[in-house]
């Protein structure tokens, strides 16, 4: 295995399944495009996904400038929040998965930094809908996440 674990604190945020007319968490994810600067897309539970031994991150995108720029550098930081503390980790795609319309990156911990001050913290959240659902092909992403992570322990 490159890298670290995945810590439980992140992998368990990244467990639920997005509930319709609920409101869920919005996981800013970053890669680096071709002129160096961040490009942020906002994933949510559907999209990510540690292994069961925690070993790797289970990254779906469907945005083809994210796909690109993987592509391209391999790199990303994923930032998530549980209220109490903000967790960022710096990714290195390790394989990939090609699929219709998204592709799943197998990703290992490169860095990772749990950051809290003590100050109560809300995560960036959206509505779930069953259209959103629809649209963005939830149950085939995370299907093929599942079925992955099965493949990688």
């Amino acid at each position: 295995m490159d890298g670290m674990s995945v810590p439980a604190e992140l992998a368990l945020l990244l467990e639920t399944w997005p509930r319709p007319e609920q409101d869920e968490q919005a996981f800013p994810f970053v890669t680096v495009d071709e002129d160096g600067f961040p490009h942020v897309m906002l994933l949510c539970t559907a999209e990510l996904l540690a292994t069961n031994d925690r070993s790797a991150l289970l990254v779906a995108v469907a945005s083809a400038n994210g796909r690109a720029n993987l592509a391209r550098n391999g790199v990303a930081t994923l930032i998530a929040a549980d209220g109490a503390a903000a967790h960022y980790a710096k990714l290195r795609v390790h394989d990939t998965e090609e699929y219709e319309h998204f592709t799943v990156y197998v990703c290992h911990l490169a860095h990772y930094k749990r950051d809290s001050l003590g100050i109560p913290l809300r995560p960036m959240d959206f509505h779930a809908t069953k259209e959103v659902a629809e649209n963005e092909r939830w149950a085939t992403t995370r299907a093929a996440l599942t079925n992955r992570c099965q493949e990688n322990g």
